[in-house]
């Protein structure tokens, strides 16, 4: 383990690590340390050759292997950090049992024992893949490996048959892949990616006509698909029996059995250790070493001998052939932009900058970088690293189409991913984070520089900044009590190596103290943890873990955290509204609600950070739907994304960032309708408010929303050139196009679509209601009101406050917004389903928006009371029901006992959603629809807590603007 805080000690481990990597190099076969996996080790024990005449098992060493590995509940648990490691982990053996069962050759083990042993493993599968969930499953070719491991279990013994839920999925998967795939483009002269799977084309291609593929021995360095091919080759091959023997012996098992799932990976762990040992601080000259001098030989000599490219596995260096004065070059793996860019960024960090030029021809694509031909989905930390390779060229504006490419597709990925960001080369969601935070800091510090002018929009670069904070403030909000992340010593450094760039990031000036604590208690737990059990989050067929990276990571967050922060950056998007003094006066403002008065206040202050950098976004769009004129400074302005920010953070929820950004710009949008009823729209049509519901007729007429899209002709348009008409149509009208021809509504259920629709005609025709009451409670000069409302005088308080009063406030019509949201990207299928699916669910869920807008409504006017009075708006306290009561405090304490029943009934109807939920997920057994239709409750749950907020905080203080009085007093 490194030596936290101490340079030389740092050093010293450092140089360490890089001797004990090349510790097993050979020039042949190069080096890997990547960790054992049964599914690999299950395929090479089913390897058999003839000794002396008798077939016999190659490698009884992996048999044992799997036997000593098997878990308690009959599958192969070591390693497992997805499901689809335990589908394949346990396939595998399952496979290489039933074989040595029916043909134990040499080897003569009980056959009750093996019997039972299968049964186990079998049962093991089926649950497996009964739970599997096979649309958050990323990993190495599994759409075509699984359903081939089926076939062949099924070919192997009868009863190895499996059915379940997730089958159809995954053959739709399947089928998608093989349509754009012919097994007979493996006897071309192009590796593929297939060639790492070649297991899942036994009995349908040609083995013998694959031969030319091989590098040293093995096919794309995958063990299982090398074992496959010297299976099912007509004519034995020394040369991959001889990198078997040598994988076995020399990888990560170490003579034990076991076998990787991939071997060599010299180009990947040799680049993964350089470059992020010099990133977080070490120098060429720190790490000075013969084995330093080594990796930087095979990297250099690689990437000239594979033109600008190469790929994870062996060094393509010159080698001298055994017995023959002949030197030949050593075949290489296909390659990839991961292992390009990487390898470019490494060499310029040692001072040997090599060009670019031919990732970019190879690897580029129309919004993004591929990682390698043919790939399903886009890799996020694939695409950091090409960003971080041309950001370390020497004159960057060469490349600056290319950067602008790259960083567009990364923020908008980190935009759209809702919760925690993933990737298919990692499960933990810190190592992305990782490297977006130090692509984008290193971005942002050239732009400030000047060395990209004119590249970036200003509005790009305010994008950029909120993903820079969110990718630093997230992982400080995960830090766990003992300082860890996820109790795991990796986990734990990449949270450490995010920190220290956030020490760099202007945005982060008032938050010093808890982000060196935060780095203080990670440290600690780095030096006081005796586990060094491996992490099992790197992904391949299977996961893996790797103890050269994980030391690596260690040494570098250790080394970054101690050393001193570089130069800061983003001050050039952190404006004159974001200062500290006022930034404390909202955190203290909030922090007296009764949902944020636990937490420590540097958490709110970081949401109101997020929420400031927001707000500098949302300013650009002001003034797009509605002119303000006759109103206030609209002080709630700086506050609108801070609702949402401190509810995804207050719970973790972390809402995608998509999600946070229209949520904010709706709340700005209902701000402003309000405004603008009362300031415009209102007074305009004082004593005709009939006409001013005409217009929300033509614009929304009665029957449910038109097929295709939202239609802003003036169909009763007045036939003079009637001048208030179209001062109150035109901003409504781009304000209903807005909602209603927004993208993620159009690919929306219709029925979301439908309730939407309806709901923004209530809620407009609420406003006129409201502005109606209004305009009968002015107040006189001697603080009496005029006369009574029309509402208070024909209705009860209690069905004004669930009907008119809760639809004003806008809350029902949001909360179809977001169900037109939710439905479009988080349900089966990728989106498009309606958000609450049963008749239950419709029915709880209208009960907790009702309940919620009556609640929020109540709150509302207990904190603005006085405010209404002075305005003429009619308040709940003004209704007959509330004269039982002398004096106005009477009548809030009274508002606010009906208040917290709201609350109640708020509270018992999520539950009632929730169970209906669960109870429907499990009689679905669909596991896709489960998890997203948890997720939606997630963002719900998050939903109502941001209502209440403004509820709570109306109480704390009305933040709605006032409308100025004109001369004539209105």
């Amino acid at each position: 383990m490194g030596s936290a805080g101490q340079p030389e000690l740092l050093v010293n481990d450092a140089r360490s690590l890089l001797k004990g990597a090349l510790k097993n190099y050979d020039d042949h076969y190069g080096f890997g340390a990547m960790s054992c996996a049964a599914y690999d080790t299950a395929w090479v024990s089913l390897v058999a050759k003839p000794v002396d005449g008798v077939e016999q098992y190659l490698f009884p060493d992996c048999f044992q292997y799997l036997l000593d590995t098997q878990s308690e509940d009959g599958g192969w648990s070591a390693g497992m950090g997805a499901q689809i490691d335990g589908i394949l982990n346990t396939a595998g053996p399952l496979l290489a049992f039933q074989r040595h069962l029916s043909q134990p050759l040499q080897l003569q083990h009980d056959a009750q024992d093996l019997t039972r042993r299968i049964e186990k493993a079998a049962t093991s599968l089926r649950l497996q893949l009964a739970a599997w969930d096979v649309s958050t499953t990323d990993h190495v070719g599994f759409e075509i490996i699984v359903p081939a491991m089926l076939d062949l279990l099924e070919k192997e013994h009868p009863s190895l048959v499996f059915n379940f839920e997730a089958k159809a999925p995954l053959m739709k998967i399947h089928d998608a892949k093989m349509s754009r795939f012919k097994p007979e483009y493996l006897y071309g002269p192009r590796r593929m990616t297939a060639l790492h799977s070649l297991e899942s084309f036994i009995g349908k291609i040609d083995f013998d006509r694959v031969i030319h593929h091989k590098v040293n021995g093995s096919m794309l360095g995958s063990p299982s698909s090398t074992a496959a091919y010297l299976m099912h080759a007509s004519r034995w091959d020394d040369e991959a029996e001889a990198y078997l023997k040598h994988v076995a012996k020399f990888a990560a098992g170490q003579g034990s059995g076991g076998i990787p799932s991939a071997f060599p990976s010299t180009h990947f762990e040799s680049t993964w250790m350089l470059s992020t040992l010099l990133r977080a601080g070490f120098s060429a000259s720190d790490l000075e070493s013969p084995e330093l001098t080594k990796m930087t030989e095979v990297l250099q000599s690689s990437f000239e001998k594979e033109n600008g490219t190469l790929g994870f596995g062996m060094a393509h260096l010159f080698y001298l052939i055994p017995c023959a004065d002949v030197v030949a070059a050593a075949p290489f793996f296909e390659p990839d932009v991961d292992d390009t860019a990487k390898t470019i960024s490494t060499l310029s960090m040692l001072g040997q900058p090599v060009s670019p030029a031919r990732m970019i021809e190879v690897f580029e694509a129309d919004s993004h970088f591929r990682t390698y031909a043919g790939e399903r989905d886009p890799s996020f930390t694939a695409n950091c690293n090409a960003l971080l390779a041309l950001l370390h060229q020497p004159d960057v504006s060469q490349h600056s189409s290319q950067i602008l490419k790259i960083s567009k597709f990364l923020n908008d990925y980190w935009w759209n991913a809702d919760g925690r960001i993933k990737d298919k080369w990692n499960t933990c969601y810190l190592y992305p984070s990782v490297l977006l935070v130090e692509a984008l800091v290193d971005l942002l510090f050239l732009i400030e520089q000047g060395k990209l002018p004119g590249v970036f929009s200003t509005e790009l670069q305010s994008k950029i900044a909120v993903t820079i904070f969110q990718a630093c403030f997230r992982p400080l909000l995960d830090q766990q009590v003992d300082g860890s992340w996820n109790h795991s010593i990796e986990e734990t450094a990449y949270g450490l190596l995010i920190l220290a760039e956030a020490r760099r990031v202007s945005f982060f000036g008032g938050l010093r103290k808890p982000l060196e604590d935060a780095i203080e208690r990670g440290v600690a737990f780095t030096r006081t943890t005796s586990s060094r059990l491996p992490n099992y989050i790197w992904i391949e067929k299977v996961s893996y873990a790797s103890p050269l990276l994980t030391e690596s990571y260690l040494l570098a967050a250790l080394r970054a955290t101690s050393s001193p922060a570089g130069p800061t950056v983003g001050s050039s998007l952190w404006d004159d509204n974001t200062s500290p003094e006022r930034l404390d006066k909202h955190v203290k403002l909030f922090h007296q609600a009764q949902l944020f008065a636990s937490l420590p206040e540097w958490e709110l202050y970081g949401s109101m950070v997020e929420a400031s950098l927001f707000a500098t976004l949302l300013r650009g769009h002001r003034l797009d739907v509605f002119p303000r004129q006759d109103v206030e400074e609209d002080k709630y302005f700086d506050v609108i994304p801070f609702f949402w920010t401190s509810s995804s953070n207050r719970a973790r929820t972390y809402a995608s960032t998509s999600f946070l950004w229209e949520m904010s710009v709706i709340a700005l949008l209902n701000f402003q309708v309000d405004e603008f009823m009362e300031a415009v729209a209102g007074p305009l049509y004082q004593g005709r408010m009939d006409d001013l519901r005409r217009i929300i007729h033509d614009l929304l007429p009665e029957q449910d929303k038109p097929e295709g899209k939202f239609k802003t002709k003036c169909v009763n348009a007045p036939s003079s050139n009637d001048e208030d008409y179209y001062k109150v149509h035109e901003p409504l009208s781009r304000f209903l196009t807005h909602v209603l021809e927004h993208p993620s509504v159009l690919s929306s259920h219709p029925w979301d679509q439908k309730m939407l629709y309806r709901e923004l005609r209530t809620y407009l025709l609420a406003h006129i209601q409201q502005a109606e009451d209004s305009t009968r409670f002015v107040p006189q000069e001697n603080g009496e009101k005029k006369q009574v409302s029309k509402s208070a005088a024909t209705t009860s308080f209690f069905q004004w406050v669930r009907t008119t009063s809760a639809d004003h406030i806008s809350c029902p019509y949001s909360f179809a917004f977001v169900s037109c949201l939710l439905g479009s990207s988080l349900t089966p299928a990728g989106g498009g389903g309606v958000c609450f699916p049963t008749a239950a669910e419709k029915y709880f869920a209208t009960a907790v928006c009702r309940h919620l807008s009556t609640l929020c409504r109540m709150y509302n006017d207990l904190g603005s009371a006085e405010r209404d009075h002075d305005e003429g708006n009619l308040n709940s306290i003004d209704f007959p029901e509330f004269d039982a009561h002398e004096d106005i405090d009477g009548k809030k304490e009274a508002l606010f006992k009906m208040a917290e029943y709201e609350r109640g009934c708020v509270i018992d109807a999520l539950a009632r959603l929730d169970k209906e939920r669960r109870q429907m997920a499990e009689r679905m057994r669909d596991p896709e629809a489960a998890r997203l239709g948890e997720r939606r409750a997630c963002i719900w749950t998050m939903f109502c807590e941001e209502v209440d907020l403004y509820g709570q905080v109306y109480v704390v203080r009305d933040i709605s603007s006032r409308m100025l009085m004109g001369e004539n007093g209105q």
